[in-house]
């Protein structure tokens, strides 16, 4: 396979740095930007989630990471694979975004705009009131959910697998 043709994949952030946990993303986005193999895009995208289904045309694997509300515990991370699974109810009950996950999720399988690998990392928050910081709980989570998204990586279809392709900040 040549490098033009290879599949490419993006790392989507999304949330609201005003909003407390809804902010994990920044913390989660730089840090895998110092440690994905070179060729794996990192996108920070704050506000709607909408626009996800633009930033992602042109990727066949696409994870995603977002706060979610508290389910169990917060702090716990979930993944889901979306690819052929609508993200279940209890995981998004409410979005501080415009359009939440969920929805866009469902309309870009609508409209046969969905990737052709989709997972998503939702990083239970404690709370979400504008101006607050990162839970602890949550801001000792973005460490977790950076490693198992760079393990997610070394899995996902498209991601450079050759030697020595990781970097480390």
């Amino acid at each position: 396979m040549s490098s033009s043709d290879q599949l490419s994949v993006l790392v989507a952030a999304i949330g609201n740095t005003d909003r407390g946990d809804d902010a994990v993303w920044p913390a989660v986005a730089r840090r895998l930007r110092g440690w994905v193999p070179f060729g794996i895009s990192v996108l920070e995208l704050g506000g709607d989630a909408l626009a996800l289904i633009e930033y992602w045309r042109g990727f066949s694997s696409v994870i995603i990471v977002d706060a979610v509300a508290p389910i169990t515990k917060p702090g716990q991370v979930h993944r889901l694979d979306l690819t052929n699974n609508p993200l279940p109810v209890t995981l998004a009950p409410r979005s501080t975004h415009a359009l939440g996950l969920a929805e866009t999720v469902e309309l870009a399988r609508s409209l046969g705009r969905l990737p052709l690998f989709i997972v998503a990392y939702l990083v239970e928050g404690e709370q979400f009131e504008t101006g607050a910081p990162l839970s602890p709980a949550v801001a000792e989570a973005v460490e977790e959910a950076v490693e198992r998204i760079i393990l997610e990586l070394s899995e996902t279809p498209g991601t450079p697998q050759a030697e020595g392709t990781a970097r480390r900040a």
